[in-house]
C-alpha cells in the first residue's frame, strides 16, 4: 500500500506510461497512450522524449513507441542474477557442510557488494551478512572478487566512491595495497578477507564468469579466525571452492577455466 507523502506524482505518471508501452504486442501512438493514461498530452510528450533519452522507450519512423533496448538490458540481467542464484544455491549448500561455516553468494551492485544468498554456519558463533544488506569492497573477499578483473582505474573509482574505511588493524586502506592485493589473486584465483573486516573473522571469496568472460558474482566462506586458519583454508578449502565456482561459470558458457 502507498505511504501517504511519499508518492513522486511524475515518477508514478512514468510508470503508468512505461506500463502502457509494455503491456501492448505493437507500437503504440502519443494518443493511444494519452487516452490510456488520462494524462494530458504534453505531459504524456514530455516524459516519452526524457524515457527516449535514457533508451527506456524508442520512438520509431511513425511516431509510435515500444520498449527500448535499457529495458532489455535490465531484465537481461535480472534473469541471469536469478539464474546464478539458481545455479549456486546447491555448491552453497555443499561448502557449507564441508567447512560448517558460512557461505555468501554476491554481487557487484553500483560500487558495494550485494548479498543475494546465504547458507549459515550451524556454530553458534558465526559470521552472517544479512540477505539484501551491502558492504564494502576495500575490506571483503567478495569485493575483491567482483573487481578481479576491473582495471586499475575502475577499481580506483570504485574506492574514490565509498572510501577505504579502516575496520581493524588489518584493513587495507591505502590504494596501492589494495591494487597489490588484486594483483595477488589474478595469480592464486582466490581473495582473502584476512581480519580486515572483523578482527576475528577471516573469509575466502571467489569469482563467477559468465560467457563473456565478465566476473558476475563470486562465492565466499566466512568464519571466524579463532577456527577458519589460513592454513585450513589454503589447504583445504581454497580447491573446493574454485571447484565451485569453476563449475558454476562453465554452466553460464564461460569457457576460460
Amino acid at each position: 500500500m502507498p505511504v501517504p507523502g511519499l508518492e513522486v506524482q511524475s515518477l508514478q505518471r512514468t510508470f503508468d506510461i512505461l506500463e502502457v508501452v509494455a503491456n501492448s504486442v505493437s507500437p503504440v501512438s502519443l494518443k493511444y497512450i494519452t487516452d490510456e493514461t488520462g494524462l494530458p498530452k504534453s505531459t504524456v510528450y514530455r516524459l516519452l522524449n526524457n524515457l527516449e533519452k535514457r533508451d527506456y522507450v524508442k520512438c520509431n519512423s511513425n511516431g509510435s513507441y515500444r520498449l527500448g533496448i535499457q529495458l532489455l538490458m535490465m531484465s537481461q540481467r535480472a534473469e541471469q542474477n536469478f539464474d546464478i542464484k539458481h545455479l549456486a544455491r546447491k555448491y552453497l549448500v555443499q561448502l557449507n557442510k564441508l567447512t560448517k561455516e558460512t557461505v555468501h553468494l554476491g554481487i557487484l551492485t553500483k560500487h558495494r557488494v550485494l548479498y543475494v544468498d546465504t547458507v549459515e554456519s550451524p556454530h553458534a558463533l558465526r559470521l552472517v551478512a544479512k540477505l539484501g544488506t551491502t558492504n564494502s569492497v576495500h575490506c571483503t573477499a567478495l569485493g575483491k572478487a567482483l573487481l578481479v578483473e576491473h582495471d586499475a582505474a575502475i577499481i580506483r573509482e570504485f574506492l574514490a566512491i565509498d572510501g577505504m574505511e579502516r575496520r581493524t588493524e588489518y584493513t587495507l586502506c591505502t590504494v596501492d595495497a589494495y591494487l597489490a592485493e588484486i594483483a595477488k589473486i589474478r595469480r592464486v584465483g582466490y581473495a582473502l578477507d584476512d581480519c580486515e573486516s572483523e578482527l576475528d573473522g577471516r573469509c575466502i571469496g571467489a569469482p563467477i564468469y559468465d560467457n563473456s568472460g565478465q566476473v558476475v558474482a563470486a562465492i565466499s566462506i566466512s568464519g571466524l579466525a579463532s577456527r577458519f586458519s589460513k592454513e585450513y583454508i589454503e589447504n583445504e578449502v581454497a580447491g573446493k571452492l574454485l571447484e565451485s565456482t569453476g563449475e558454476i561459470s562453465r554452466a553460464l558458457g564461460y569457457a576460460g577455466i
